[in-house]
This record gives C-alpha cells, structure tokens and sequence, in this order.
C-alpha cells in the first residue's frame, strides 16, 4: 500500500483487492481507497470514501462494496456508503440503525450481517442487525451470545463464524480478551458454540477458504494477546478442530485479509510499534490439489423423452465426461440432449479433471426415460357394435397424466377433451372414432373404434300401421257397401206385384 495503516475494510471485487479507510496512527482517521491488481502485482489509489474513519465494516454484494459504520475523531458512526468499482463512484444507503465501531460484516445470501462492535460511549454491545442491500432496508436478529468487538469473523456454509475479541468485565470498564468460537447460523436465527481459539485474542483476522482451490477451512492470522504476535491458526469445521500453521513474517494486529480464487493475501496492520504497509501471500494447506466441483443442473429427478444435460464447474478443466448406469465414460465438451436411452430409470454422473490431474464427480442423478405414448383404453362406444340410439357416449381411461388429449369422428377435425362425454343426435350407419393423447414428455398415441347406429325404425312401422289400417277401413267400407246393397235388392224382391 502507498502508506502504513490497519482497522481499514478489505473487499474483493472481480479478482481485485480494496483496502478502504482506515488508520495511520494520526488524529484523524482515513478516506483512501486503494486497488490492488494480484494479476499485475500493482496497486492504484482509486476515489477516496465520502465519510474518512476506521474500524468499520465491509461487505460485497452483487459487484459492490458496502462500507458500514466505523468511527471518526467524534465517536461511532451508523454511517452506509456503498462503493461501484466498476463506475469509482460513491452513494450513500441507509444507515445502520445502531452507531458501531470494532465490528465486522458478513454477506450470506443477500443479507448483509454486523454483529457486536462498539456503541457510542465505548460501550461493547451484542446486537445483530441485518442489512438487504436489495430493497436498502434493516431488521434485527438473534443477538450475540456473548457481546464482544474486535473479533475476526467469517462464513462457512451459511453459518457467521465470531472468533476471539474483547469484551467488557462485570467488575469494571477495562476489557478482556476471550477465546470463544460463537457460530450464528443465518437460516435458523439461532446461535451456538464450536471449539474456542486456541488462546485469547482481539483484533486478528479470519477468512474461510471456499473449496475452490483448497478444502473449505477457516484460517485466522495474527491479533493481539498479551502482546501482537503472529501466529497462523487454521480451523476445521468438520472435526471442529484447530491447527497451528507457519506464522507470518510480521507480527501484527489491526489487519486486513483477502481470498482470491482461495489464495490469502494478509495487509498492513499494526506491529506494536509501527503501522505497516506491507502485504503477503499465504497459500492454504492442499492449494491445488482439490478437484474440480461439478453440479448437476439438468436432467433432474423427473420423466423425459430425450434427455437434457446440463453441469457446472467451479473452474477451468482439462477433461469433462459423463457416465450413465455405471457404463464406460464418454467425453463431452459442453451441454447437451441425450438421444435414444431406453425406457426406464437410469443414473448420472458427471467427472471433470483439471490440468493438474485433479478428478471431481458431480453429485448422482436419478432420471427416468419414456419413450412410449400413453395408453388408451375406449370402453364406450365398443368397437364393433352396433347402437340404436343416435346419442353415444364416449368413456375412456389414460394410464399416466397427458399435456393434450382429443377425438375426431370419421376423419374430421379433432375436437379437445377434458373427460368423458356424450356425442349426440350422430346419424345412421357406420362410424370411426379415434382418441389422440400426448404425454407430459412429448409421447403421443391413438386409438381408434368402429361402430354402428341402426335405428328403430318408428316412422316406417307407423306408415305401414297407417296404411293397413287404411285398408282395413277401406275394405270394411267396402263390404258395408256390398251388404247394404244386396240387402235393398233382396227386400225389393220380396214386395208383391
């Protein structure tokens, strides 16, 4: 850095350094914001923060740098001042609704978390107050166990790791430094304890390693005890252990850290004597021999036709493939579809190795195939018959769930169903009736009946009843006819003459 200085904020921005703030040692704290290139090795002063102080805050969400409380020559400050690397311009957000100092800032998910610190009246407090940088407001959650400022903080899956730091004794004002390990978890609101430091400490700094480039641990540099020192503690949270690594070169409090890509980069501090300028590069335990991470994306747990691949991994490799069922692994470059699986359930792993010869396996994916068209059962009308009614009913059943399901009667245009129904008033004679159904996949199917309808014939049978009785009638009227008559002839037949 251009100049000596601790108690400023760290950010990392797209693969580049800022040292925000901070002290000098002077009456005064400061504004000035540097960059620092790894790539280049060079640092660049960039604009200077709107509100000069040390001891505050830092977090990064979506590419830009929040600055959060801190302390001026006047007292502690509730001050939000959020930095755009990519325009270097400065804009202030709302405040922190409680003036800190000596506290630190963890981003998880899109919270933003400042935990314990320093109130006005230098009073050490165990509040948790809970910035969203999306919507630019504050709430508050489960408060510290044990309030306590100038610990070293950071985040290991979802949990906010709070280290070491000062808190004040019962007894009077003076502090004391602790050695608790008091881990918050952000998804449950509630707080409890892992393995203490391995001796009291204030003011160093911690940082997690992500699994990037080397496993996911906690590695924790110098501080002060009962004088600076500079002792390397690396902690692991899955045996809930610590370890002692190679010291730094300097000791120092009052430091800043940074991981790029799982590389550490400890600045500046203060030596007990001098604030310094210096920075240095720790590389983590088994840097570069992790592998590749590799997720899965698609396919997912569900039904598919033609089958949808689809991974991430978390850096460059030198070989990627997959393997389905347990089978010989076959090499892709990129996303694809996978063609022609058979039907039924398979399992999917993807492997990557990078230019070290590192290999990751992604997570297994169970998926199923179906290559086959729902099937169509058509109870009524039956194929075959033979109906007297003109009003059909059309009752079917499916053996899976469909996207699309419809009929057409005699090759006409097809006509959507949601159920069974009733085709009424259909005419005399034969009739083709088919059901198209396609599946959730894309699987289509049909099925198809022949009946017939045939009638009573009322209207005949009536004109025939019609028509002998017409007959009859006519014949009765006839014979009347012919008796009347014979009748008059046989009485005049009778008469003298």
């Amino acid at each position: 850095m251009s100049t000596g200085r601790g108690d400023f904020g760290v950010a990392v921005v797209s693969g580049k350094i800022y040292v925000i703030g901070g002290t000098n040692g002077t009456d005064k704290p400061l504004s000035i914001v540097e960059e620092y290139n790894p790539a280049t090795n060079e640092w660049t002063t960039k604009r200077s923060m709107p509100t000069p102080r040390s001891n505050l805050a830092t977090a990064v969400y979506n590419g830009k740098i929040y600055a959060i409380g801190g302390i001026d020559e006047y007292g502690c400050l509730g001050i939000n001042e959020m930095y755009d690397p990519v325009t270097d311009r400065w804009e202030t957000k709302r405040a922190m609704p409680t003036p800190r100092a000596d506290l630190c800032a963890n981003t998880v998910n899109q919270s933003i978390y400042l935990i314990g610190g320093e109130t006005l009246y230098s009073n050490i407090t165990n509040l948790n107050e809970v910035y969203n940088p999306v919507d630019d407001s504050w709430t508050t959650k489960a408060p510290l166990p044990n309030a306590v400022k100038g610990y070293s903080s950071t985040v290991v899956n979802n949990k906010i790791y709070i280290i070491g730091g000062a808190k004040q004794t019962y007894s009077s004002s003076s502090l004391v430094r602790i050695s608790e390990n008091q881990v918050y978890n952000t998804q449950t609101d509630r707080w409890s304890s892992e393995k203490e430091f391995p001796f009291a400490v204030s003011w160093g700094v911690a940082i997690a390693t992500t699994g990037f480039m080397a496993p996911q641990k906690i590695y924790h540099f110098g501080g002060s005890s009962a004088e600076n020192h500079n002792r390397t503690e690396m902690f692991d949270p899955t045996t809930n252990s610590w370890s002692n690594l190679d010291s730094m070169p300097i000791l120092r409090d009052r430091l800043g850290v940074a991981n790029i890509n799982d590389m550490l980069y400890v600045i500046g501090g203060f030596n007990g004597t001098n604030w310094v300028n210096t920075m240095e590069q720790f590389k983590p335990l088994r840097y570069g021999l992790v592998p590749p991470m590799i997720q899965i994306t698609a396919p997912e747990n569900k039904t598919y036709r033609d089958v949808p691949l689809a991974f991430t991994v978390n850096r460059n490799t030198h070989w990627v493939g997959y393997s389905i069922d347990g089978e010989t692994n076959i090499t892709i470059g990129s996303q694809k579809t996978l063609y022609g699986l058979s039907q039924g359930v398979h399992r999917i792993v993807i492997y990557a190795n990078d230019s070290s010869g590192n290999m990751g396996s992604s997570n297994t994916v169970y998926f199923s195939v179906d290559t086959e068209g729902p099937i169509i059962d058509i109870i009524a009308p039956i194929n075959q018959a033979t109906y007297s009614s003109a009003d059909i009913e059309l009752i079917f059943t499916l053996n899976e769930p469909v996207s699309d399901i419809s009929y057409s009667l005699n090759g006409e245009e097809k006509i959507t169903l949601s159920g069974n129904v009733t085709l009424p008033a259909l005419p005399s004679g034969g009739h083709r009736l088919t059901i198209y159904a396609t599946d959730e996949v894309g699987n289509s199917s049909e099925k198809t009946v022949y009946f017939s309808i045939e009638q009573f014939p009322f209207v005949y049978v009536i004109a025939v009843i019609v028509i002998i009785i017409i007959v009859v009638a006519t014949l009765y009227l006839l014979y009347k006819h012919k008796s009347t008559k014979a009748k008059t002839a046989s009485n005049i037949k009778e008469e003298p003459m």
